[in-house]
């Protein structure tokens, strides 16, 4: 039995599947991709492609010599040490690894090695063993536990939290006529950590494709009682319903005083009251990055679109993203409507609550937002009008790429070139305002209006108007961009099972 064990497994992992998933659907083996800058300041270099199997995130534990890397598939936490990577991984976890779950992401405490708390995302197995079959995860198999580091392995030490996982919305709900979800699912799961400069911990979760109080419907999907999300119950966001959220967390798992919710959840009570305390902000779809902005100190997030509005939001404390009443801002509602019930199907993943019951205009819409005390909402900083796949995010520090690239924010795709085509593969990088509250777009004025209008493909991932913020291509989907100790931005690519080091030319 596979149980949080450190060392090696003594055997073959059962049922990974052959590429990632980022994706809401299983995706067939892709091609490696030749990865090239269109910077001519920067270029591109491979560090790791052999012995990685679906890398999802690279963790620099002492210098640039000495890292993890994090298997999506596998459960594994590998060491790479001096450039070797060594036969023993210093952690294996049983995962579920259906579409977009699995071994997530990773993030070391503010005081590390000092304070040796390792904090890991996963979704667990039922099975006790590595599986990719959409039903063998428990309810709350979305998890995120504490470790130790021991200079050598990883040992468990405690449950931070656990979350939603399972997609059981093909089971009739009672009451309620049948069900047109025709199979379970394993996407939208988040699963970004950060801690931030207040030392709390922050975490991505996904909406799990729940339709509640936090994604803004107050009485659930249905129009009849019983007024419930699904078989679990809800709408309210007790521990089955906590999902489309990003909480803020201390490093052993409680919440923090000053959360933007705390006294809200304290007048509430029980399950769902607490839960609410633990919320940094909500009305979130599903999205794979998340950096702090190291010179204004906000978070960052980038949100996946349905089909329409892909997002990028500074994230304020107690923020509601509008989700599912709309995406992208609110001037551009009736447009995101238009799309969503006309094109690609005409669906918000979860058929149980249509498009077509979406409001026609931005005030009704703002009206229908479910706002606990203290909620706000703002339009986000940038979109792209139909869904680019935006990933892993991460700031640039310091002048090691050079100084023009001091401050800027950069972007992974959530899908390869091979699989999508267009833009697919592709790496952005973004400048802020000198007040760092907003995405500067000066240089392109086809972009003064924070939306890259890009134009209809039946694939989507279209590259018009984001041509100036286009700085890689060819890199597959890439779950992770992260800052080495050298300066150095390190990117993995999922779909290439590769990690490249983009560096100043010589």
């Amino acid at each position: 039995m596979k149980k949080f064990r450190s060392g090696p497994s003594g055997r073959r992992h059962g049922g990974a599947v052959a590429a990632l998933a980022l994706a809401a659907f299983a995706l067939p083996a892709v091609a490696q991709e030749v990865p090239n800058m269109l910077d001519p300041n920067l270029r591109v270099t491979t560090v790791l492609n052999t012995g990685i199997a679906q890398p999802i995130g690279i963790v620099f534990v002492n210098g640039v010599n000495d890292y993890w890397v994090l298997e999506k598939a596998s459960g594994q936490v590998k060491r790479v040490l001096g450039g070797v990577l060594q036969t023993t991984p210093v952690l294996d976890l049983p995962v579920n690894s259906n579409s977009e779950r699995g071994l997530l992401s990773l993030v070391l405490h503010p005081n590390f090695p000092a304070t040796p708390h390792v904090y890991i995302r996963w979704t667990q197995s039922s099975t006790g063993a590595d599986s990719t079959t959409v039903a063998d995860v428990p309810l709350l198999g979305n998890r995120v536990d504490r470790f130790v580091w021991n200079g050598t392995t990883l040992a468990q030490d405690i449950n931070i939290v656990q979350l939603r996982s399972r997609q059981t919305d093909n089971v009739p709900v009672t009451g309620h006529p049948g069900t047109a979800n025709g199979n379970e699912n394993g996407n939208h799961n988040g699963g970004v950590m950060r801690f931030g400069p207040d030392g709390k911990l922050y975490i991505y979760m996904g909406d799990q494709g729940r339709r509640g109080w936090m994604q803004n419907l107050v009485n659930g999907p249905f129009l009849t009682p019983p007024l419930v999300d699904d078989t679990f119950g809800g709408p309210q966001p007790d521990n089955a319903h906590l999902t489309g959220v990003i909480l803020r967390l201390n490093d052993d798992g409680s919440a923090p005083a000053d959360n933007p919710f705390f006294t809200a959840g304290a007048t509430l009570g029980g399950e769902v009251g607490a839960n609410i305390q633990k919320v940094f902000a909500y009305g979130m779809r599903n999205g794979f990055g998340m950096a702090f902005d190291p010179q204004g100190g906000f978070l960052w997030e980038t949100e996946n679109a349905d089909d329409a509005y892909a997002e990028v939001n500074r994230v304020v404390p107690g923020l509601n993203g509008g989700w599912i009443q709309f995406a992208g801002p609110t001037a551009r509602m009736p447009d995101w409507k238009t799309i969503e019930t006309t094109q690609f199907g005409s669906a918000l993943q979860q058929v149980r609550y249509p498009p077509t019951r979406a409001a026609y205009t931005a005030n009704l819409a703002l009206s229908r937002l479910f706002m606990l005390p203290g909620a706000v909402y703002k339009d986000p900083e940038f979109s792209w009008r139909y869904e680019t796949g935006p990933s892993g995010t991460t700031f640039v520090q310091g002048n090691a790429l050079g100084a023009e690239y001091a401050g800027t924010l950069w972007i992974g795709s959530a899908r390869s070139f091979t699989q999508v085509g267009a833009n697919g593969g592709s790496l952005y990088r973004l400048r802020l305002t000198a007040d760092r509250l907003n995405i500067d777009t000066s240089a392109d004025p086809r972009l003064a209006d924070k939306v890259a209008d890009n134009l209809f493909r039946a694939q989507k991932f279209e590259g018009t108007e984001s041509e100036s913020l286009k700085v890689g291509q060819g890199f597959g989907a890439t779950p992770s961009i992260e800052q080495g100790p050298d300066g150095n931005l390190y990117v993995v690519s999922v779909t290439s099972n590769a990690i490249y080091r983009i560096s100043r030319a010589p």
